[in-house]
């Protein structure tokens, strides 16, 4: 198999099982019936498998968190696919620099929710 083949069936796997917490690097290659070292190759001079899937998840958490600011954010990280959530937290700053809360607001901001969440608080208090 050609190493871009590889690499679009991984990414193809990816988009549909991110939110699965089982899958990561070593389920993805046994899906993909090739070693963990073929899949890294495939990946070489592109994001690692890990980190694609690391920034799917993250993604997904945030999106949901700005939709559902009242979802305590344990709760959105493990339907996102994360095993804990300083995993979350972790990646959070990781790769966005900000604390989950702080990605949430960014992108309530980006998704033009501000006045749904603020009418939301309202109703909270």
């Amino acid at each position: 198999m050609k190493t871009i083949d590889l690499r679009e069936r991984c990414l193809d796997l990816i988009d549909k099982h991110y939110w699965n917490r089982h899958v990561g690097p070593a389920w993805l290659a046994r899906e993909l019936f090739v070693s963990r070292r073929q899949l890294d190759r495939a990946f070489s001079g592109h994001p690692s498998v890990a980190e694609v899937l690391a920034r799917r998840r993250l993604l997904l958490a945030v999106t949901i968190a700005a939709h559902e600011p009242d979802t305590p954010m344990v709760e959105i990280a493990r339907r996102c696919g994360y095993g804990t959530y300083e995993t979350f937290r972790a990646h959070c700053h990781r790769y966005l620099r900000r604390s989950p809360r702080e990605a949430r607001d960014d992108r309530i901001r980006a998704l033009g929710l501000g006045a749904a969440r603020a009418a939301s608080l309202r109703r909270a208090a």
